[in-house]
């Protein structure tokens, strides 16, 4: 009996320690740095760090500004065509090749001179002249830009109407982008010599796609929201997260529903490594999800907190980081009690075990995050004022 009772112990005590909850963390102040105020977009390329903003004048145009580690400004450049151009999406490519995509206007043709008469004005009335209407911005526009800001080539396809993009992926062989195209969700490819491939139209207005990422193998891994039927999979909640596979020839492989009863919940982010995140709003109840996900959709961890529903992730490594507005305290952080939206960043481990906890109250949201092994991590953030700031590790 006495041998039993030992082996008992020692059983429970290796079940205790098994289940045992991780340690809770203390959280580290983030570091920040003031950034010019028209950014919109982050990405890394080598040892500078670029941020890419749309600028409004005679016609829109777009402003690359290359920054150091210090958020000192090593150069600027703009792109204008002469035309509307907006850059809604922005990565980079492994030859570290700035790849944006968004929206242009064509180029008018010129037309033939035609001989001025003088036309008399006996009273001295100025007339102004008139404005020049802008034009349909109805091209679906990818501009490939040097890691030092310079533009190296266009690419456009004609739409029907000005293409709304969400998110970007790029690889070696192309670069890939999701969106919406008068209200209805599409996928674009385009080849690393800009020979684009067909639109592919996924579902309807119920339905979003927010991210995607190229796979070596050729597919394509396409995340969003869906309050429809889609690839078979019925609608669960009031609108579910969905994962959807896309193969080689285009089309719909697989779609695997994340949902819950009474939610509404969305993926709204994804890296390369399959590391995602996204919302799950029930009732009044809002929290951001974050999920890493093997390459058959099948979840390896997953972790829930309160928040606004503003979120981004990105991978390092086997390290995974998740920021987001945050407006209440965290289980397992310690010394995180916000009394109004304050951006919180969680590290996770390869088995999404919390191993760092690093936040800000000057800041609230998250606009991007953005890591390369020459250059470290590092985000972009509102403040509450709605001007911007870098962030980084301490």
């Amino acid at each position: 009996m006495k041998r039993i009772a030992i082996f008992l112990a020692l059983l429970l005590l290796g079940i205790s320690q098994a289940v045992a909850a991780p340690k809770s963390v203390a959280v580290k102040k983030l570091s920040l740095i003031p950034v010019n105020q028209g950014a919109e977009k982050l990405v890394i390329t080598g040892k500078t760090l670029v941020t890419i903003g749309n600028t409004d004048g005679v016609n829109s145009n777009i402003l690359l500004t290359g920054l150091d580690a210090t958020g000192t400004q090593l150069w600027q450049k703009t792109i204008d065509s002469g035309v509307d151009e907006v850059a809604l999406a922005a990565t980079t490519d492994p030859s570290g090749n700035i790849w944006l995509a968004g929206a242009s206007s064509a180029i008018e043709a010129s037309e033939s001179a035609t001989a001025q008469i003088q036309v008399e004005n006996p009273d001295g009335v100025l007339v102004e002249p008139a404005s020049k209407l802008r034009g349909d911005m109805n091209l679906l526009t990818f501009w490939k830009v040097s890691s030092a800001g310079d533009l190296v080539a266009t690419y456009t396809a004609v739409q029907s109407a000005p293409a709304l993009i969400n998110a970007i992926s790029a690889n070696a062989s192309g670069v890939s982008v999701v969106g919406s195209l008068q209200d209805k969700p599409f996928i674009q490819s385009i080849t690393s010599q800009g020979v684009f491939g067909k639109i592919i139209p996924i579902g309807t207005s119920k339905s979003s796609l927010n991210a995607i990422v190229r796979q070596s193998d050729g597919t394509l891994s396409v995340f969003g929201t869906s309050a429809e039927t889609l690839g078979g999979k019925k609608l669960a909640g009031i609108r579910d997260g969905i994962l959807i596979k896309i193969s080689k020839t285009g089309a719909v492989a697989s779609v695997v529903r994340s949902s819950a009863p009474k939610a509404d919940r969305s993926w709204i982010g994804a890296d390369p490594s399959l590391a995602l995140t996204g919302f799950v709003k029930t009732g009044k109840v809002i929290e951001s999800a974050f999920t890493k996900f093997t390459s058959a959709f099948t979840p390896s961890w997953t972790l829930r907190v309160p928040s606004l529903g503003t979120s981004a992730v990105i991978s390092a490594g086997t390290t995974t980081y998740g920021a987001f507005a945050s407006n209440s305290a965290v289980s397992g952080v310690i010394g995180w009690k916000p009394t109004s939206p304050s951006l919180l960043l969680i590290s996770f481990d390869s088995k999404g075990v919390i191993t760092g906890a690093f936040g800000s109250n000057e800041i609230t949201e998250p606009i991007a995050l953005a890591y390369a092994k020459e250059f470290g991590f590092i985000g972009l953030a509102k403040t509450p004022s709605q001007s911007l700031s870098l962030f980084k590790l301490p």
